[in-house]
């Protein structure tokens, strides 16, 4: 029975994958047609790097490091809270939003009573003092608009900025991958198969 190889799932299909074209290298077919055991030379290989799949891993070791290492490093970035920036950008949004929406109903219903009480002679202070009131809350909306427009366009500018670096991130990590599988192919998978092909040969 094969054993498990000691190895992530999608590192398993690579390696099977490569293992099916390093039995199909002509370097591989022709030892095994020299060994006379070509019909069922492929299944006894297949078995057999599989049970050694450690050895054969080990020529490709610095490769596969590399690849591993930025995996990890992508499956950090990936696991990172991504509702941080939003957060940021909701307080602009409640300075550049809703408290101007808030000041400025406050602005008219204070400027609207003032204006009201202004009308009696018994409320007219009261009704100065709202006026007061509601050019304050109107001179805060003013402030607060601005201030949190200001503060909702910074915070989308600086949200561009990371974007090269994730687009660029995935191709070299592809890169890492298709190295390392080509490294277990001609360093590893075709010398070993050969080897044991023509092992068979001297038996």
């Amino acid at each position: 029975m094969d054993r498990p190889l000691r190895l992530p799932q999608q590192d398993r299909a690579d390696f099977e994958t490569e293992l099916g074209r390093a039995l199909a290298a002509p370097q591989v077919r022709a030892a095994l047609l020299d060994s006379g055991e070509e019909a069922r030379g492929v299944d006894r290989l297949r078995r057999t790097a599989r049970e050694n799949a450690e050895y054969v891993l080990a020529a490709a070791a610095p490769e596969y490091e590399r690849y591993a290492t930025l995996r990890a490093d992508a499956d950090a970035v990936a696991r990172l809270p991504v509702d941080a920036p939003a957060r940021v950008s909701g307080w602009w949004g409640v300075l550049g939003v809703i408290v101007p929406i808030v000041a400025v109903v406050a602005a008219v219903v204070f400027l609207v009573l003032g204006y009201l009480l202004g009308l009696s002679e018994d409320l007219e202070v009261l009704g100065h003092a709202l006026i007061g009131a509601g050019w304050v809350a109107a001179g805060v909306a003013a402030v607060c608009l601005l201030v949190g427009g200001l503060g909702l366009l910074g915070s989308a500018a600086r949200g561009k900025g990371p974007e090269v670096e994730v687009a660029e991130g995935p191709g070299e990590l592809v890169r890492a991958r298709d190295a390392w599988r080509s490294a277990l192919a001609e360093r590893g998978l075709v010398p070993f198969l050969v080897a044991q092909a023509n092992a068979g040969r001297r038996v």
